[in-house]
């Protein structure tokens, strides 16, 4: 059942979720340091998990943001949007070097 909610209520909602991303986040890069110290200083075996889970919770939200600021100016005359070959280009640069990382982990680290 969907609650109508207020501006402020929407605001606080929205920094609340703000926050527990962000706090996500600064516990994963710590778990990921962690891991790669372990690892390099102590030769125990790399746990991929919080590299991984890093890795698809920045990409989750920074295509979601995309998609919302496409939608947001879908129409709008005044604002013009970058090249697609430029967006394709940056597009495929990110890919390839998550999956050279990826790899490189794989291979080098496991």
């Amino acid at each position: 059942m969907k609650v109508k909610m207020d501006e402020m209520e929407r605001s606080i909602r929205m920094r609340s979720e703000s926050l527990g991303f962000k706090f996500v986040l600064i516990v994963l890069i710590a778990w990921t340091i962690v891991e790669l110290v372990l690892y390099l200083g102590f030769n125990r075996v790399y746990n991929y998990v919080p590299s991984l889970f890093l890795i698809a919770a920045l990409l989750v939200q920074g295509l979601y943001e995309q998609s919302m600021k496409r939608k947001m100016v879908a129409g709008d005359d005044e604002y013009q949007e970058p090249s697609r070959l430029m967006q394709g280009l940056v597009t495929a640069v990110g890919v390839m070097l998550v999956t050279f990382v990826v790899g490189f982990m794989a291979l080098y680290i496991g």
